[in-house]
């Protein structure tokens, strides 16, 4: 048996508050499955966390769930990228991480603002770098696209990257970059680094494990954003994290119904679930040691939480060594591992 703390994900879509009553049971199995005590929940939901009033209701809703989870309000209202929240609003209500996680803050002007007020509160900015979100989204990175399925070139990612960046140095503000999936954001982040910008970054566990080689366009399961790479870039990603350039890895859990990503990839809604198969994947990639992957799950993502005010509670799991498959547990399966060849196994209290 192998004990070692709970996991912290810095990128759980929890999908409620909503006017359809979202299972929320659902995520904190997800989490409790797979090893994750504390959640940073996304603002994406069908009642986006954009005013005190929907935090209000999606914190009620936590309460009920053992798993801790963290709330993140959005950049923007409605995360239509037009008009921003009240962030000092937020920030006296314990919130201090902002993000349109789903889509970016695309204006130029008004990310300047932004960045400009959340630096002088204190507050950091987690981005979602994708350009062509609120005009002409993409489908699938090259070289699958084709006449029906839009390309989601590099770029897409780094230009909003590159300003997001001008504009961390150019007022402090405390910024996190999300899900990145190019070894060029890599490139990026280890440049802002070395010239002292208050910046960490993300990367998925499908975006270190899985590359575009050979991918199946006619499954919408494999739709995400951004989406999976090039093994060059899927390469970059892992060198990140072994130089510590990148930071955490965090899950960007996404529970979608089944006929919703049962469908032809261009009508397949994007994202997946990975709270559960996060760590047993990781770990049987044999790509990191443990200490390494407790650093991206654990160490890390508890320091970047505790320096922007959220605590973390320390928890404790249990694992065992075991070769077998990964099977989904809980009510969603959109998986990119499902059956997948995995050597350890979570080991859960029958209390």
């Amino acid at each position: 048996m192998i004990e070692i703390a709970g996991f912290i994900d810095l990128h759980t879509h929890t999908r409620y508050p909503d006017n359809e009553n979202f299972p929320f049971i659902d995520i904190d199995d997800s989490a409790i499955n797979g090893g994750f005590s504390t959640i940073l929940a996304m603002p994406n939901s069908d009642i986006p966390i954009d005013s005190i009033k929907n935090l209000k209701i999606a914190e009620e809703i936590d309460k009920k769930l053992k798993t801790k989870v963290h709330r993140v309000a959005s950049l923007t209202k409605n995360l239509e990228g037009k008009e921003l929240v009240n962030y000092k609003e937020f920030i006296e209500n314990g919130i201090t991480i902002f993000s349109d996680d789903g889509k970016s803050l695309i204006d130029n002007n008004l990310a300047d603002e932004a960045f400009k007020q959340i630096s002088k509160l204190g507050g950091a900015v987690f981005q979602h770098c994708e350009k062509s979100c609120h005009s002409n989204p993409g489908d699938i990175a090259p070289p699958n696209s084709d006449a029906d399925l839009i390309p989601i070139n590099n770029d897409e990612e780094l230009e909003v990257l590159e300003r997001d960046l001008r504009l961390s140095d150019k007022y402090g503000t405390r910024y996190h970059a999300q899900h990145l999936s190019t070894f060029e954001s890599v490139e990026l982040i280890k440049k802002a680094k070395q010239e002292g910008l208050p910046v960490t970054a993300e990367v998925t566990p499908h975006h270190i494990l899985l590359n575009n080689e050979n991918l199946d366009t006619n499954n919408g399961l494999f739709k995400m954003y951004p989406p999976i790479r090039t093994e060059k870039d899927r390469e970059g990603l892992v060198e990140g994290l072994q130089s510590e350039i990148i930071d955490v890895i965090a899950t960007d859990h996404a529970p979608h119904k089944a006929e919703t990503k049962n469908v032809p990839f261009k009508d397949a809604n994007r994202g997946v679930v990975g709270l559960e198969s996060a760590f047993p994947l990781i770990y049987s990639a044999n790509i990191f040691d443990i200490d390494q992957i407790l650093k991206f799950l654990v160490v890390n993502p508890t320091k970047i939480l505790n320096e922007l005010g959220y605590e973390i509670p320390k928890t404790v799991n249990t694992w065992k060594k075991s070769k077998s498959v990964f099977i989904t547990k809980s009510k969603f399966k959109n998986s990119l591992f499902e059956n997948e060849n995995i050597e350890i196994e979570r080991v859960l209290s029958s209390v």
